[in-house]
């Protein structure tokens, strides 16, 4: 699991995490393509002040039933090949729960202990990045795309930062040390 160790975030791959961020819907999956652990992604995520993930309630923060885990069980079985690699993906379809729920389930000391471990054994079978749509002439020219979240430049400082919409044109660094008592109009 060397691959995995901790290592400083270099400007390729932050630049990766913040392209993958909003086409991607699970941490693990991000952190299988960065070759880093899902605590290191979800911080360096933090970090660059990307928006919070929009997980339901419904696949991803119900408790787990004692249902649950036989189900859980039964897939992982029906789910691992001869090899030992798990698949994930067809294993979060089948219980109705997030890759990101699973993994964490599967990380447990009841399964695989730990987040190394189990990653070592996942085999991702399904594209991990979403593609992007192919939209005609037409359709480009009548969406507007001004209120949706992404990377802007900020008006005080100029770097690059996530923006959740239109308006928000500060980064959170410039918003710290400015407070709005001092504009001057």
């Amino acid at each position: 699991m060397s691959e995995f160790t901790r290592r400083p975030w270099a400007p390729s791959d932050t630049r990766s995490l913040i392209d993958m961020w909003p086409r991607v819907g699970s941490i693990v999956l991000i952190a299988l393509k960065l070759k880093r652990s899902t605590s290191s992604v979800q911080t360096q995520a933090s970090r660059k002040n990307l928006p919070r993930r929009g997980e339901t309630n419904e696949r991803h923060r119900r408790k787990w039933t004692d249902d649950d885990i036989r189900s859980l069980r039964n897939s992982l079985d029906k789910n691992t090949r001869r090899d030992g690699k798990i698949l994930i993906c067809e294993i979060a379809e089948e219980v109705k729960r997030s890759i990101d729920a699973v993994a964490a389930k599967l990380s447990e000391d009841d399964f695989y202990g730990k987040e190394e471990v189990l990653f070592e054994k996942i085999e991702v079978t399904r594209e991990i990045i979403a593609s992007a749509s192919v939209t005609t002439t037409d359709e480009t020219e009548n969406r507007d795309d001004r209120n949706k979240a992404k990377k802007r430049k900020c008006l005080n400082c100029q770097k690059e930062f996530w923006s959740e919409w239109s308006g928000n044109r500060r980064c959170n660094a410039c918003k710290k040390g400015e407070s709005d008592d001092n504009w001057d109009w």
